[in-house]
């Protein structure tokens, strides 16, 4: 379990006590090069970065349900060239993203802290080509990677790991058969 430092525990208090404190959430996407966003309006300094105010539109909620992992979708309307670019020619299906939940001080506009409330890997973008270009990202949880049926090999392995001591499977053609062999060429020669 990850505690939060004292000035993230004072603007808790704070929001318990009713004011309002924002709360903004800041998505980093592992590419090439790193990109990092948030949805706060303006550009915020965390953890030695700046996280810039992208133009980062939806962000689906974060909901994880008893027996299920939701996938995360979040899109950038009105993208540069450059980002188009970015998205069309990065490899970036397969790369990370995290997106953190960050208590922003309402009195000096610095993060207090931000905790990490999801992690997945992106799928391949899509681009909307409409009146303002805008490109969605799906991601998927890394829950997901636990819940998948993993392929059954038929190897010594595999049959060590589920049956320990059984030697079935124990076996290597090139040298555990017997030799070969071949008749003397006096044999062909009748």
């Amino acid at each position: 379990m990850r505690t939060i430092n004292p000035a993230a525990t004072a603007l808790l208090a704070s929001i318990a006590a009713g004011e309002q404190v924002p709360l903004v959430q800041l998505v980093r996407l592992d590419l090439d090069e790193t990109i990092y966003l948030t949805t706060a309006g303006h550009a915020i300094s965390w953890d030695g970065q700046t996280w810039v105010s992208g133009g980062l539109g939806t962000l689906e909620p974060i909901e994880d349900a008893e027996g299920d992992v939701m996938a995360l979708q979040f899109s950038l309307p009105g993208v540069s060239a450059e980002q188009i670019a970015i998205a069309l020619t990065a490899a970036v299906e397969g790369k990370t993203v995290r997106v953190y939940d960050a208590l922003v001080d309402p009195l000096t506009g610095v993060v207090a802290d931000a905790v990490l409330a999801w992690t997945g890997t992106l799928n391949v973008p899509g681009l909307d080509d409409g009146g303002t270009a805008t490109v969605v990202v799906t991601a998927e949880h890394r829950g997901m990677a636990a819940l998948r049926p993993k392929p059954s090999r038929y190897t010594n392995d595999e049959q060590q790991r589920r049956y320990p001591g059984d030697t079935s499977l124990d076996i290597d053609p090139a040298t555990d058969a017997g030799p070969v062999a071949w008749p003397a060429a006096s044999f062909f020669k009748q």
